[in-house]
């Protein structure tokens, strides 16, 4: 179990004890936790399912071949500060119960550096696990966790990964291109929305 351990970037799940968490970034908004607090979110092997997804990393630049390593893509976070700006919000039901501002910016994939712990932007909020399938026969509202990550980096957008989960099972593993010219709509489960819009500069 992942009862006390932190999983860096890369590792399999429980693979590395004694990591320091994440730090808050001071992203701002609304119900907003970037605790990288994988040893509570680790703590079923269900869980730990969506937190082992989060952590697969992306292809490094020493991995890409020489076209790729040359391509200018979107990324977020890491080197970015002081550049352009995406807004995300999660909406349920019409009622937005989650938001975010993160740094996004164009770099060369062979700049593009690993950093030592992947970042998650965590939210919560209940509903019942039967909107996300017939499979799930539960009727009644629970706390769902939802997790969103850096999955790919394209020329257009940059491709975020998104989970949903309660304590016992994973509900949902999808993903979202963010686009830094225009908002960006998801929404894979009726009521369930997640909007991703740039930030007007002044």
């Amino acid at each position: 179990m992942c009862a006390n351990e932190l999983v860096p970037e890369g590792e399999g799940a429980c693979a590395h004890r004694g990591s320091p968490q994440l730090e808050r970034d001071p992203l701002g908004g609304v119900r907003y936790d970037m605790r990288a607090s994988r040893a509570r979110r680790c703590a079923t092997p269900l869980a730990a399912a969506v937190c082992a997804l989060a952590l697969i990393p992306i292809r490094g630049s020493g991995q890409a071949p020489p076209s790729a390593r040359a391509q200018v893509v979107w990324h977020w976070f890491g080197g970015c500060a002081g550049t352009d700006s995406l807004v995300l919000e999660f909406h349920v039901d019409g009622t937005m119960v989650y938001s975010a501002t993160f740094p996004l910016c164009q770099m060369r994939h062979a700049d593009i550096r690993p950093e030592p712990q992947q970042r998650v932007l965590t939210f919560h909020f209940d509903a019942a696990p039967h909107r996300f399938g017939r499979q799930y026969r539960a009727l009644e509202p629970e706390p769902i966790t939802g997790n969103v990550w850096e999955a790919g980096r394209r020329q257009t957008a940059v491709v975020l990964g998104v989970s949903f989960a309660t304590a016992e099972r994973v509900l949902l593993n999808t993903r979202h291109a963010a686009r830094p010219d225009r908002p960006a709509r998801s929404e894979w489960i009726r009521g369930l929305e997640l909007i991703t819009r740039p930030v007007r500069r002044n």
